[in-house]
């Protein structure tokens, strides 16, 4: 049975159509296993006589478990945001003579050959060498290894679980943060007490038998979880959702960019993937905190204060912007048998991300009692990004032809990832701009000309709208019907 579903599979793959972009980004995502599988390796043989030579109040096993609670919320984001889940067109196979269970042990073991649970491995193993030939016991190094490397597994099955329960997952990153906050300001170290559960199995061998049998409940529940919503009739019901009134009439001061603004704040309230992509928003407001403290005052370059301005303030800009026009993917086909120009549909939409980038401005506030002058390259990153970003993120969308499924936190057997490499390679113009920009009128005059030059192309940028949306105009009329195409997927 598991033959036949391996035959699909290599038939699905071998047949699928592949553009020059999706070639592309394959090369990126493997370059990128290489970089993070190469770090890793480097980190496991000089992590253990690192350790050794700076802390000597503790083994370097110990203190690499105490620190491990921060390695795994990371690794927690990482997966929830950008690990696959089991996709599968299964309605078929529903039909067939097929048990559901032998359908779903397939496909979710399937996702345990991913590359977020081999990279461990580079670190993991030769870090155990390095402890063996210190004189560790081979024993306790074995039984600890397997015990992390379990909890990388489980890792896995929780990000499964937790894409259709977001608000798990946002509890536990709210538990880590609060957790490093007392830490980070001396109140309490909560590492003394969580190291204890990565420490056991180096200190009590035989406790890896533990770590097994709760990796075995993990796996069992997620299998569990996908058995019992795998029904034909449950996959073919169709969801029907009580809607949300809102009182939008202030939006008809827009004229007739009105209806355009009205479809997306609904878009946004109503559904959860573009819900979760504000909040995500609100928490990039606070990635400039965060850094800069990290960095430290006097050791950071202004340069990098430039690129936490931008995140800082383009969190929307990006996360929601990006995804223009696949947001309306759905109806899009219809969109284009409507009398309704490009030019007011692509309006409608920098207005929107042009808002959300001034409110994030504004709600950066607080960074006057940070620092003065990374609030300054904020409010210039503000206009930067509403006078040029904005038209970057609108001409990206036009070639980023790809469908969103607004349900898709619902449907545990669809894509659920928020982000994607294509989107992060598409913006990355819009992260160098500003810092070459800022790098020339600093050159000029330090600090000030940066600042000032920041502004005066972000304000261009807005006087020079009508030329801009002409380009861009252009651009979507001419990949229009791909776009078409490619929502109909």
């Amino acid at each position: 049975m598991y033959n036949w579903f391996f035959t699909l599979e290599r038939k699905r793959l071998a047949r699928g159509n592949k553009s020059n972009m999706d070639i592309v980004i394959l090369i990126f995502k493997w370059l990128a296993i290489i970089y993070f599988a190469a770090m890793m390796l480097l980190a496991g043989i000089a992590t253990y006589h690192g350790i050794q030579e700076y802390f000597t109040t503790a083994t370097p096993i110990e203190m690499v478990s105490r620190y491990l609670i921060y390695y795994f919320a990371v690794e927690l984001m990482f997966r929830f945001f950008l690990q696959k889940g089991p996709v599968a067109t299964i309605k078929p196979y529903l039909i067939l003579n097929i048990p559901r269970s032998k359908i779903v042990s397939f496909y979710v073991g399937k996702t345990f050959l991913s590359a977020f649970n081999i990279v461990q491995l580079f670190f993991l193993i030769p870090f155990a060498i390095v402890a063996i030939v210190e004189g560790e016991s081979g024993i306790a190094v074995l039984a600890w290894t397997l015990a992390v490397y379990s909890i990388v597994f489980m890792m896995h099955c929780v990000a499964i679980l937790m894409s259709a329960y977001a608000p798990v997952f946002y509890g536990v990153i709210g538990f880590v943060a609060l957790c490093f906050g007392l830490q980070y300001y001396d109140i309490v170290d909560p590492t003394l007490y969580t190291q204890y559960f990565y420490v056991v199995p180096y200190q009590y061998s035989l406790s890896v038998i533990g770590y097994f049998l709760l990796l075995g409940v993990f796996v069992w529940s997620t299998y569990r979880f996908f058995l019992k919503r795998m029904y034909l009739d449950d996959l073919e019901k169709v969801r029907i959702k009580e809607g949300i009134a809102l009182e939008m009439s202030w939006l008809d001061r827009f004229g007739r960019y009105a209806s355009f603004l009205r479809n997306d704040v609904r878009l946004i309230v109503r559904n959860k993937r573009a819900r979760v992509t504000v909040l995500m928003s609100v928490i990039f407001l606070f990635y400039g905190v965060f850094m800069f403290n990290t960095s430290g005052k006097e050791a950071m370059p202004m340069t990098f204060a430039v690129f936490l301005a931008f995140f800082s303030t383009g969190g929307f800009l990006m996360l929601f912007g990006q995804y223009v026009p696949s947001w309306d993917s759905s109806y899009y086909p219809l969109l284009m048998t409507q009398n309704v120009l490009y030019r007011d549909y692509l309006m409608s939409k920098w207005l929107i991300i042009a808002l959300g980038t001034f409110v994030s401005t504004i709600l950066c506030f607080f960074y006057i009692f940070v620092d003065m002058k990374l609030f300054y390259l904020i409010l210039a990153m503000g206009i930067f990004n509403i006078g040029i970003n904005g038209y970057f993120v609108l001409w990206g969308g036009a070639y980023l032809k790809t469908p969103m499924d607004l349900t898709a936190a619902k449907n545990v057997f669809g894509d659920k990832n928020a982000f994607n490499l294509r989107v992060m390679l598409i913006s990355m113009p819009k992260v160098l701009l500003p810092l070459i920009f800022y790098f020339i009128g600093s050159f000029i005059y330090p600090f000030w000309g940066g600042f000032v030059l920041l502004i005066l192309i972000g304000l261009a940028g807005m006087f020079l709208h009508k030329q801009a949306f002409q380009f861009i105009e252009k651009i979507y009329t001419r990949e229009k019907y791909a776009a078409l195409a490619a929502y109909k997927k």
